[in-house]
């Protein structure tokens, strides 16, 4: 039975899970206080409050002793990272250069813009052929004057995962604060964070099937950082604001069910991204698999076609009710990203990322393959007869 439409954008958003929504409506209903209201309404909060941390805190693999903020999203922690540096480094030592990567999300791009018209010096490590930030790379951009390096652990689109262990080795070796973005691994890849040493890690809630609005920020025990948001002692003087509760339950379930099913993503999930690739380069010889020889996310991948356009084929997925994407909102444009890692314009403007969930099933992916070849051959054949029709 063919299916009214197949979502395969899960790195720009993700469906919230029932129960994640259905934990969220009794904080709307019947214990809708805050948790520092000094009375029945707050006290009944608090083991929900703290249940809700105990799993964040798992979720990242985080000390006791470290912090974890909640925030309204995986942007607002960006933010806060770059601009606490600023106010508790920068002032106070003169660190005034800020390093991100030059296939960053935009948070962590136009945070580090805005302080340069604060004095400070923004610099953009390059990325070689697979996508990758090399310790040759980051050692030719960093100075004495760096104070911190923002890189996303992975990125959405492509699916490439950076070889974290050699940068934060570089960090502690030059004493640089490293902040790393983490909302396209987390639930998705085993890890220690002892072996990543970072300073700081902010990820997102809308890629975790939590409700939109939810974020959060790890920071590392002796890390100083400031408040982003003034005005209380609200977590512990870190956020000022009344915590919402409904998205902080609805965040924190949302993560348990992350961890739940990451062995699923690993392996069911990624046995569905190699067929949905190994289907379209059997029905389109003309397409091309990138970055298949590095080390990826589970549920990603980014396949051109060279001949046309990945806006037109876009386009005509969409009508058809397969929804993918080429970048935009927090992303930047897949074709840059791409010309980023030296590509040539004929892959770069046909490209497409495939992003899956633990939702996705076979059937779709099967149904996916057929409409997607279908529709990049009838692009390709248009595309023959106007260049056949142009030369006679």
């Amino acid at each position: 039975m063919p299916f009214s439409s197949i979502y395969l954008d899960n790195s720009t958003i993700t469906r919230p899970s029932e129960q994640t929504i259905s934990r969220m409506m009794p904080f709307f209903t019947t214990m809708w206080g805050v948790p520092s209201a000094p009375h029945q309404k707050g006290y009944e909060l608090h083991q929900s409050l703290t249940e809700s941390f105990k799993t964040l805190y798992q979720f990242v693999d985080a000390h006791e002793n470290d912090q974890l903020v909640f925030t309204s999203s995986g942007a607002e922690a960006v933010n806060h990272v770059i601009q606490s540096v600023y106010r508790d480094m920068t002032i106070t030592t003169g660190k005034n250069q800020f390093i991100t990567s030059c296939i960053a999300e935009a948070p962590a791009i136009m945070a580090i813009e805005r302080l340069e018209h604060l004095g400070c010096i923004g610099k953009l490590i390059p990325v070689n052929g697979q996508g990758l930030i090399t310790a040759k790379a980051l050692s030719e951009t960093i100075s004495p004057r760096t104070a911190l390096i923002s890189i996303p652990w992975a990125d959405g689109l492509t699916g490439v995962i950076q070889p974290l262990n050699e940068i934060s080795d570089i960090c502690k070796q030059r004493g640089i604060l490293l902040h790393i973005e983490a909302t396209h691994v987390l639930g998705k890849l085993f890890f220690e964070l002892k072996d990543i040493q970072a300073d700081f890690i902010t990820f997102n809630g809308d890629q975790l099937h939590a409700p939109k609005g939810t974020g959060g920020l790890y920071i590392r025990q002796g890390v100083k950082c400031s408040p982003f948001i003034s005005g209380g002692s609200d977590q512990a003087g870190l956020r000022a604001g009344s915590i919402n509760m409904p998205s902080l339950v609805a965040l924190a379930n949302a993560a348990k069910e992350s961890l739940e099913n990451r062995d699923y993503l690993g392996t069911e999930i990624a046995r569905l991204r190699d067929r949905l690739e190994n289907g379209i380069l059997q029905s389109v010889p003309q397409a091309v698999l990138l970055f298949k020889e590095q080390e990826r996310l589970p549920h990603c991948t980014t396949i051109a076609f060279p001949g046309i356009t990945n806006e037109s084929l876009l386009f005509m997925l969409n009508r058809k009710g397969i929804y993918a994407s080429i970048g935009g909102g927090n992303f930047q444009q897949l074709t840059l990203i791409l010309k980023a890692t030296g590509l040539p314009d004929l892959i770069t403007h046909g490209a497409i990322s495939f992003s899956l969930s633990r939702y996705t099933r076979e059937e779709e992916i099967d149904q996916a393959i057929t409409i997607i070849s279908e529709n990049v051959n009838d692009l390709l054949s248009l595309s023959n007869k106007i260049i056949t029709k142009f030369k006679t």
